[in-house]
């Protein structure tokens, strides 16, 4: 018993020590959930019935014609914003809306 205590740490220690140190555009964020897929752009599914959740402004659940029709002009004229949506396999008739954040990011929201 005496012998696996020191061993269990020797071990601990050169494990630890073999790990790269974090580079400097690492966060607590990046470093639990990864990079995004694209910097500047998430996309925020709303489901059917999902009215009580405040993930999705209301007008953005449940958008007027005009404001799909913009959402759909903004994916056809941003080719970063249709990539997107193709890798995370989304069809562009399932965009609700599209807004943009005051840093200029882009908040898809889709069904």
């Amino acid at each position: 018993m005496r012998k696996i205590l020191p061993l269990t740490f020797a071990a601990a220690a050169l494990a630890l020590s073999a790990v790269p140190p974090a580079s400097a555009t690492e966060t607590l964020g990046t470093i639990l959930f990864g990079h995004p897929m694209e910097p500047g752009i998430a996309v925020v599914m709303v489901r059917s019935g999902d009215r009580g959740g405040d993930r999705a402004p209301a007008i953005f659940r449940d958008p007027s014609a005009e404001t799909r029709a913009r959402a759909q002009a903004e994916i056809a004229s941003n080719r970063v914003i249709r990539a997107s949506l193709e890798r995370r396999n989304i069809r562009p008739h399932n965009v609700l809306a599209i807004q943009t954040a005051l840093d200029g990011s882009k908040i898809i929201y889709t069904r």
